[in-house]
C-alpha cells in the first residue's frame, strides 16, 4: 500500500469524537501505525490536541505516553499552525520523542494529513523511525532536532522520573549488563550522582549475597556442593587481583574448585570446604592445633601446586599453542574451611585448660599458616567478613561521590592506596589473601 493509501487507511481509522474520554479509542490507528513502523503497539501513542497550550500535557500525562516511542498528535485547529511546531520541537527536545503531526484537510473533513514532525539526531533509532514515517505516510520530512549531551542526561533523569523509576532501580538494572564496567566508567566522567547510583545498586546486590552465604555458613546441614553452588559466578568475594578464571582441569588428573588467574598470568587455586567442621581446630597436649580435615585440605592443594611446578612449563607451552598466556610455575592456594562458631572446646579441669575463645581458634590458624608456604587457610566466616567490610569501603566511596564530601584525606579524589580497582567489576580489591 503506498503511502497516500496508508494516510487513507489511517484517517478511516481515527475515531470521529476526539474529544470524548474513551480510552480505547486511538487503538486501531495505534496498532496500524505499530504495524507500518515495525514497533511494538505499546511504543505508538495517539493524542488529540485542542489547544497548543495543552500540547506537553497530553503528550505525556498517562503511562502509555511515558513509555511511547511515537507521539502522533492530531491537532484540531489550523490558526495556529506556527505555534505548534514550535510546541512539538521544545517536546521532542525535552522528551527524546519522536513527533508525528497530523491535521484534517479541512475543518469538516474526515481525510488527516502529515504536518511534519521532529526527532532528536542524538539517537540514531529515532532517526531510522523518522524516515520509516516519511515512507510510510508521505507529507514532510520530519525535522532533526539537535541537543547536547546535559540535554539528553536531563531528559532522561526526567522520564526516569516520570517512571517512577530511582536511581537505584536504574543502577540494578545495569548491574546485570556484562558491559557494566564501561557504564560505571563513563558515570564516574560525567555525573558523580549516577556513579553513586548505579555503585549502590551493585554493592546492595552484593551485600543481599554475603548476608546469604553467612545465613548459610551457620547452618549445619549447608554442605560444601550448596556452598560452591552459592558462590558460582561470584568470585568479586575473593578479592579485586583476579583478572579471570581458568578451566577447572588445566593438569591432567587434577580439578579445582576456583582457578583464579592473576593480573601477572599466574595461578591461584581456590579449594572450597564445608562449613560445619566441629574440629577446625584440636588439643595437643597444652597447646591447639589444626584439626586433621584441615590438613588434609592444605595438602589436597599442596599437590596441586606440585603439579603445576612439575608439569607446569609442559602445559604452558600447550596453552600458549592455543592462545593463552598462563604461567602455571609458583601458584599460589587457599583453602576455605570451617566456621568459627561451630568449634565447641569446653574447659578441662584436669589439664587447668579453659573453655576455647574465637580468638585462640584464629591464633591457631594463623600460627598453621606461618609454617606453610604458598597455601593459606582462611575460614568462611573470615572469607565473608573481609568481603563485607571491602563492599563497607565502596559505599562509603559511593555516598561521598554523591555527596561530593572530602574523603579523610581532606580533598575530593578517592583514597587510591588502600585498595586497587578491580577493572572488571568495579569493586575494590579486598584484602583476602
Amino acid at each position: 500500500m503506498a503511502s497516500e493509501g496508508n494516510l487513507a487507511h489511517l484517517s478511516e481509522l481515527l475515531d470521529r469524537e476526539h474529544e470524548r474520554p474513551i480510552n480505547n479509542k486511538y487503538d486501531e490507528a495505534r496498532d496500524f501505525s505499530a504495524r507500518l513502523l515495525n514497533l511494538p503497539p505499546s511504543r505508538v501513542y495517539f493524542t488529540y490536541v485542542s489547544r497548543v497550550s495543552n500540547f506537553s500535557v497530553r503528550a505525556v500525562q498517562s503511562p502509555a505516553a511515558v513509555q511511547a516511542t511515537v507521539v502522533v498528535a492530531l491537532i484540531k485547529l489550523r490558526t495556529e499552525d506556527e505555534a505548534t511546531h514550535r510546541a512539538a520541537e521544545k517536546l521532542a527536545a525535552k522528551t527524546g520523542k519522536t513527533i508525528l503531526l497530523l491535521q484534517r484537510v479541512s475543518d469538516d473533513s474526515l481525510e488527516w494529513t502529515v504536518m511534519g514532525g521532529y526527532y532528536v539526531t542524538a539517537d540514531r533509532h529515532t532517526g531510522e523511525i523518522a524516515n520509516r514515517i516519511t515512507e510510510s505516510l508521505g507529507g514532510p520530512p520530519l525535522r532533526g532536532v539537535e541537543i547536547s549531551p546535559s540535554q539528553a542526561a536531563t531528559s532522561a533523569l526526567e522520564y526516569f522520573d516520570r517512571l517512577g523509576l530511582s536511581g537505584a532501580s536504574v543502577g540494578a538494572v545495569l548491574s546485570q549488563r556484562r558491559d557494566i564496567s564501561s557504564i560505571v566508567t563513563f558515570a564516574a566522567a560525567s555525573s558523580a550522582a549516577g556513579l553513586s547510583a548505579a555503585e549502590t545498586a551493585v554493592i546492595a546486590k552484593r551485600r543481599a549475597l554475603i548476608a546469604e552465604l553467612k545465613q548459610m555458613i551457620a547452618d549445619p546441614s549447608t554442605t560444601e556442593t550448596d556452598l560452591h553452588r552459592k558462590i558460582k559466578g561470584n568470585y568479586w568475594i575473593f578479592g579485586g587481583r583476579y583478572t579471570g578464571v581458568a578451566r577447572a582441569s588445566i593438569m591432567p588428573m587434577d580439578r579445582y574448585d576456583i582457578p583464579l588467574f592473576c593480573a601477572d598470568g599466574s595461578l591461584h587455586i581456590v579449594e572450597l570446604k564445608g562449613s560445619y567442621i566441629t574440629d577446625l581446630v584440636e588439643r595437643h597436649r597444652q597447646h591447639l592445633i589444626a584439626g586433621a580435615k584441615v590438613h588434609e585440605a592444605v595438602m589436597q592443594a599442596a599437590n596441586y601446586i606440585r603439579q603445576l611446578d612439575e608439569g607446569g612449563a609442559t602445559m604452558q607451552t600447550i596453552y600458549q599453542n592455543s592462545g593463552l598466556n598462563y604461567d602455571l610455575r609458583r601458584g599460589r592456594a587457599t583453602v576455605v574451611i570451617g566456621n568459627q562458631d561451630f568449634v565447641d572446646l569446653p574447659a578441662d579441669p584436669v589439664r587447668q585448660l579453659g573453655a576455647v575463645t574465637r580468638s585462640m581458634i584464629d591464633q591457631t590458624i594463623r600460627t598453621y599458616n606461618s609454617l606453610i608456604n604458598r597455601v593459606e587457610v582462611l575460614t568462611w566466616a573470615d572469607l565473608l567478613d573481609a568481603a563485607d567490610r571491602s563492599l563497607r569501603f565502596e559505599e562509603e566511596v559511593a555516598e561521598n561521590l554523591a555527596t561530593g564530601a572530602p574523603n579523610e584525606r581532606g580533598n575530593d579524589e578517592p583514597q587510591g592506596d588502600a585498595s586497587e580497582a578491580d577493572e572488571d567489576t568495579g569493586q575494590a580489591e579486598a584484602t583476602i589473601f
